[in-house]
């Protein structure tokens, strides 16, 4: 039979545990918590690190902010995101179609020389503009009479290594969770 001692004990540390959880609810910004994870219909900000597996000296490295689910980042990437929670640090491979697709030599376009900028040299990055919208493309040659652009991402068609950190997530209907 538990004495009066362990009953006054268990008594405490229930009125103590309760009166924590009654804490936690009443005064949740007193209470740092990091369990928020990415999902659907999140804003979230990622540092991503995007390095080519046929060029391991080069990588793209910038911090991004999209929304989870709304597919403005690539397939892969957003699976590899989601559920990931702030200050969470990951590293994976993607498959050339998982990161930004399959090189499409559809994509390569013919044009009069004439219509690119001044100065403009082979390797060079330039935007398009046609009916009110910019594209970016890579010049591929240019001749004297036309030059060849490519309309696809410079990272299509490349098996790539990923290093992501989830920097922040915020939720329509709640705060802002920091790491």
């Amino acid at each position: 039979m538990p004495t009066l001692g362990y009953i006054v004990i268990a008594i405490c540390l229930v009125m103590l545990l309760g009166y924590g959880y009654l804490l936690v609810q009443v005064f949740p910004t007193l209470v740092k918590t990091n369990d928020e994870a990415v999902q659907d219909g999140a804003m979230v900000t990622a540092q991503l690190h995007i390095t080519p597996q046929d060029n391991l000296t080069t990588t793209y490295s910038e911090t991004d902010q999209f929304i989870q689910g709304q597919h403005h980042i690539p397939p892969g990437l957003e699976q590899q995101v989601a559920g990931m929670h702030p200050g969470e640090k990951k590293t994976f491979s993607l498959a050339a179609e998982e990161g930004f697709g399959p090189y499409d030599e559809t994509k390569l376009q013919i044009i009069p020389t004439e219509q690119l900028p001044r100065e403009t040299r082979e390797g060079d990055i330039i935007e398009i503009i046609n009916d009110d919208a910019g594209k970016i493309a890579r010049v591929v040659s240019i001749l004297p009479e036309k030059a060849v652009l490519d309309f696809n991402h410079p990272l299509a068609g490349k098996p790539l290594n990923v290093t992501l950190e989830i920097v922040k997530i915020e939720n329509p209907d709640k705060e802002a969770i920091l790491p």
